[in-house]
């Protein structure tokens, strides 16, 4: 792992265990969807070597996709408004997979920031929402993690 990969390995860590500790449910399964994709991605390019973003790599469309079904389920269930921010973010990056498909000549920037970016406004929205939800319970004390059936 490079030095830059092993730093925003560390920070997807830091902000997962600050999700662990401080948020409730919802927060700490975003946590593990988030943590368990960066882990599979970096075993991935440690046993086939970095991306070139040249042209469009099926296993990440794979981890993206199943990254997004789960962080969608989780929107849709959890009591809180930032799994939406997440899914959004997601979703940007499944849509960077098939733009590059479509398209895939003069995209290697796009295709980079398309799909690398959106896991910061991930992280963002997990922090914020551990934040709100401990802010929340200590205001009102517990309450409801998920959307009732």
């Amino acid at each position: 792992m490079t030095g830059s990969a092993s730093f925003i390995f560390a920070i997807v860590l830091a902000v997962g265990a600050f999700a662990f500790r401080r948020g409730g449910p919802p927060e700490k399964y975003a946590a593990a969807i988030i943590v368990s994709w960066i882990a599979a991605d970096a075993l991935y390019h440690l046993l086939m070597g970095p991306s070139g973003f040249n042209s469009v790599d099926p296993v990440h469309v794979v981890l993206d996709g199943a990254e997004l079904v789960a962080i969608v389920w989780l929107a849709l269930r959890a009591n809180r408004f930032w799994p939406l921010w997440a899914a959004a973010a997601q979703l940007i990056c499944v849509s960077g997979h098939l733009a590059a498909f479509i398209e895939p000549g003069g995209m290697r920037r796009a295709y980079w920031a398309m799909t690398q970016l959106p896991q910061y406004i991930q992280l963002i929205a997990l922090i914020l929402g551990a934040l709100a939800h401990a802010r929340r319970q200590r205001r009102i004390g517990p309450y409801r993690s998920w959307r009732l059936a």
